[in-house]
């Protein structure tokens, strides 16, 4: 009888991506509970009570969610837009090489990119000024480190809409979006009809898993946040890390509570999103 061998890949993804993630999590949860720690003296629940009393966690948590689905919304729709109207310009060598560019381009720079140019010292400020719009720097508006995190939507949507665009593409080639959308006009439905009734719902239907996936990805960013954003509220990668690092011990153990609360919010929205498919795909 033959032994079956392992799956090398599964191997590697099991000790290079779960048990380090696991680890750490272990950690920050003993932390969270004052099991562990420089200062900590036992187990306790004085630092998940004072997390969640204070409510900045909330805060935080509603304004990274509120950031991140804006900026995933217009990135998609933008997507989408540019794949429906230019699919066949985008198509040509230079643009087609053009649009890859974004992708290599980390996002801490992406964010100080952002920040010279929307700045009140920036670029868009300096020609606002050359050309008469604004007599000084404070009268150019607040772009970046603002309440409406327009710098990090903007930085986010740079980012972003890139990838969405060749991923679009690349559907639109695969599910033969062209051949199906002569044959529904063969049929006599118009252009609007073909976009909402072919165009629109294959394409969101064969990536709304990376729609999500980037949705969590940006709710847990931390560079570009960490240079546009405001002091408060932040999001919650940097408010971890904010709280991680102070000289006050009992907020070390606080920053960890907030990550191990952020952990297990993805974890759980994750496998609600993800599992429901899976279950209906072994049952057909």
């Amino acid at each position: 009888m033959k032994t079956k061998k392992p799956n090398i890949g599964i191997v590697l993804f099991v000790v290079i991506g779960v048990v380090p993630f696991a680890a750490a999590f272990v950690y920050a949860l003993l932390y969270s509970f004052g099991i562990i720690g420089v200062a900590n003296k036992g187990f306790t629940l004085q630092f998940w009570e004072s997390v969640l009393a204070s409510g900045t966690f909330f805060k935080s948590l509603g304004y990274s969610v509120v950031i991140a689905l804006v900026a995933v919304s217009l990135s998609v729709g933008g997507a989408l837009w540019i794949t429906l109207k230019f699919r066949r310009q985008l198509e040509k060598r230079i643009l087609s090489f053009i649009i890859y560019l974004p992708l290599a381009i980390p996002g801490i720079v992406t964010g100080f990119f952002t920040f010279q140019l929307f700045s009140k010292g920036g670029f868009f400020a300096r020609i606002s000024h050359k050309l008469g719009f604004i007599t000084e720097a404070s009268q150019f508006p607040d772009l970046v480190n603002d309440g409406l995190a327009v710098g990090i939507i903007l930085s986010f949507i740079t980012m972003v809409m890139p990838f969405f665009v060749l991923l679009f593409l690349n559907v639109y080639k695969n599910e033969r979006i062209e051949e199906l959308s002569i044959l529904a006009q063969s049929l006599g439905a118009n252009s609007r009809q073909v976009v909402h009734r072919v165009f629109l719902p294959i394409l969101i239907r064969k990536t709304w898993v990376l729609i999500v996936l980037y949705f969590i990805f940006l709710l847990g960013a931390y560079e570009v946040p960490l240079i546009l954003g405001q002091e408060s509220p932040q999001m919650l990668s940097v408010l971890i890390i904010r709280e991680i690092k102070q000289y006050d011990l009992d907020k070390i153990s606080e920053g960890y509570v907030v990550a191990v609360l952020y952990t297990l919010l993805v974890s759980v929205a994750a496998l609600a999103l993800f599992l429901p498919k899976r279950k209906r795909a072994y049952a057909s």
